[in-house]
């Protein structure tokens, strides 16, 4: 089922009058701006579909070019996916953090930035978030940290189960630190690097190492340690850090490169 566009009056239309201060938005950017505001304020969910294009020009009263280059620019915005087909149209999304990543990338390379940039930024916040989440991490969250670290351990030879649970044990640490900024950055930089990753992956004994430093992390919050936990994290940070630059200096040399 469609969801249904909501305005502040049944009858208010898009505003297309002059301001004091210049022209109002395009037509299209303020429905964009509309639809935007329901997906993120949660009216409209996520993975729920959007009216048709016809009831947007007859809802918006505008062309329908109007209403695709609305909907076009929530799409580029990662607000939006188009399906096609039968039962397709606009459907309302989460933006991620790959989009955001992109972005990044295409600064970091007008900047002549590389992956060493990156890695040495991690080194520099990741002790501040463990610092800032030892105090507030629920006792549920830190169980759900010691399984990913258990679950490494069962299988080590599994990569891809590691690779899965090494960003969740970072995920869970960001989002407990309390700064929506902080984990929002932090997950975007652990995204960039991992873009480095070998494709025949980490050797077992490394991924194990980084297990075994993850666990003196996880100890040292569960007994709400923060400066403890602030020096396990930097050491083993530290620590993976000097593997990539051991095993893949010359990717991380390399200047960002960023691509549609």
């Amino acid at each position: 089922m469609a969801a249904a566009l909501k305005t502040s009056d049944e009858n208010e239309r898009p505003n297309v009058v002059e301001s004091g201060r210049g022209r109002a938005p395009k037509m299209s950017r303020q429905i964009a701006n509309r639809i935007a505001e329901q997906i993120l304020r949660g009216d409209i969910q996520v993975g729920e579909r959007l009216p048709t294009e016809k009831e947007m020009v007859a809802e918006f009263g505008v062309a329908r070019t109007t209403v695709r280059e609305a909907l076009r620019l929530l799409e580029s915005q990662g607000l939006v996916t188009i399906r096609a087909g039968v039962g397709g149209g606009p459907v309302a999304c989460r933006p991620q953090f790959a989009a955001l990543g992109n972005t990044m990338k295409l600064f970091l390379q007008l900047e002549n930035a590389n992956l060493a940039d990156v890695i040495d930024t991690r080194l520099t916040l990741e002790p501040v978030v463990a610092r800032q989440a030892t105090p507030r991490i629920a006792d549920g969250r830190l169980d759900e940290l010691q399984e990913a670290l258990d679950s490494i351990r069962a299988d080590p030879d599994d990569y891809e189960n590691f690779v899965q649970k090494n960003a969740l044990f970072h995920t869970i640490i960001y989002t407990a630190a309390g700064n929506p900024v902080l984990r929002i950055v932090m997950e975007t930089l652990l995204l960039l690097v991992s873009e480095v990753e070998p494709a025949s992956g980490h050797p077992q004994v490394t991924r194990i190492a980084a297990v075994d430093a993850q666990q003196l992390v996880l100890n040292a919050m569960r007994s709400r340690n923060a400066d403890a936990a602030a020096d396990a994290m930097g050491a083993f940070v530290h620590d993976t850090a000097k593997y990539y630059r051991r095993r893949l200096a010359q990717e991380i040399s390399q200047p960002v490169h960023w691509q549609i």
